[in-house]
């Protein structure tokens, strides 16, 4: 058994702890409290002492595209969200197997030296399987499916979902689990849609969607024209393919298809109707959402506000290198914090790149929160200035450099000496 202490813990779902501690026994909480009184009641225990130091819950980072990383300052931001999703495709051509694994390797590192313990990732090639497989971070991988011949709907997916099913059994005795993800509703048929849908139910699997991303994409649904029509489709050989129903939103769209429930993680929804959030509400449907991305690629600004008022769990997300400049959760949740003008308390803000996140993934019945009886799954960041507010301070200060600790499953991923 292992007595972690600092000058903080944040269980985050109680107060903080000034000078406490964590009882960790194997990849466990065992219990929460005062340093003095767990060292009393466990003396057979080792004790490690952090210091001036706070003691968290691990960040988690909702959404990720860590094969996107070997992309990293290489597609900017243009007129536009297809110019960027163009410039994307266009920059991938000819990039080998093993430049992605090299790249989500130094993603995967990015990640644990910022004190992000687990990962909502979509992987296109299996790449950031492997590697999240081997790094010990938990996470779930969503495998991507794109197709938009509904006649060959079929045909397309029989590939994925084996592949799904090969990447169930690698993960089993590791902190991944394996879902699915349908990329959107312009790359992705509707038979596509409920053949996925289909699957998914039948395998009991999480899925992931972007939906409701751009302006683009809410005019190609309601009226089949706009840039990705005119511009993405013939460049990715679907220009001849009709578009799907028209006349609705991608939320109300997605719902007619059955395709929204409480295992559904809705990524980027920007663009929302106040019928497309009763929906959401409604199917019990979690969001990622991704203030950076979406800044950097114009797409808008989500209804934050709107999406926590009507109880929709939301965590936080970096999305890719391809948009976003790093991987760290501590730079999304203060650029969230700006954009969105102080919406939400320190803590709340911290809650939601802990226990928020956890919600969105399905996962907080063991992690998120530091309380006796869920994973060892924390960090420890650098208490730099005396007196601070722990939340205050982590939400002003926190970064990769202030990183002490990471550690899942009671394992250590990471750690920094102090000099």
């Amino acid at each position: 058994m292992l007595i972690l202490n600092a000058r903080y813990v944040l269980p985050v779902n109680q107060p903080a702890i000034r000078d406490g501690a964590l009882l960790i026994e194997g990849s466990r909480i065992r219990a929460v409290g005062p340093r003095t009184l767990l060292l009393k009641d466990h003396p057979e225990a080792t004790g490690r002492d952090l210091g001036e130091a706070i003691l968290l819950p691990g960040l988690i980072n909702v959404h990720t595209h860590l094969e996107l990383s070997v992309l990293r300052g290489q597609v900017h931001p243009g007129h536009s969200f297809v110019d960027w999703v163009l410039t994307l495709l266009e920059r991938k051509q000819g990039l080998g197997w093993e430049a992605y694994v090299t790249a989500v390797e130094e993603g995967i590192a990015e990640l644990i030296r910022s004190g992000t313990t687990t990962v909502g990732e979509v992987s296109s090639i299996g790449a950031s399987f492997m590697g999240l497989k081997r790094s010990g971070l938990r996470g779930v991988v969503y495998r991507e499916i794109i197709g938009l011949d509904d006649t060959r709907a079929e045909a397309i997916s029989e590939m994925p979902f084996a592949h799904i099913e090969a990447m169930r059994e690698e993960a089993r005795g590791t902190p991944l689990d394996v879902g699915i993800s349908p990329h959107a509703i312009y790359s992705v048929s509707p038979q596509l849609l409920r053949l996925c849908r289909q699957f998914q139910q039948r395998a009991r699997l999480k899925a992931a969607i972007h939906a409701a991303e751009s302006p683009a994409e809410i005019e190609y649904l309601r009226s089949g024209t706009g840039e990705i029509r005119r511009r993405l489709l013939p460049a990715t050989g679907w220009g001849e393919l009709p578009p799907p129903t028209l006349g609705t939103s991608p939320v109300a769209y997605l719902h007619g298809l059955g395709v929204l429930d409480p295992e559904c993680l809705l990524i980027h929804a920007v663009h929302l109707t106040e019928e497309d959030l009763d929906i959401l509400a409604k199917s019990d449907v979690k969001v990622a959402h991704c203030p950076r991305s979406n800044a950097h690629l114009g797409v808008g600004q989500a209804p934050l506000k709107a999406l926590l008022g009507r109880g929709i769990a939301t965590g936080l997300g970096t999305d890719s290198l391809a948009s976003n400049q790093s991987l760290s959760l501590w730079d999304e949740v203060r650029f969230a914090h700006r954009a969105h003008g102080g919406l939400l308390s320190p803590e709340e803000w911290i809650t939601m790149a802990t226990l928020g996140g956890a919600q969105a993934l399905g996962l907080d019945r063991e992690i998120g929160t530091l309380e006796p009886g869920k994973r060892a799954d924390l960090t420890a960041v650098t208490l730099g200035k005396a007196g601070a507010d722990p939340y205050e301070y982590l939400l002003d200060e926190a970064s990769p450099e202030k990183v002490r600790l990471t550690m899942v499953n009671g394992v250590s991923l990471f750690e920094r000496e102090e000099t």
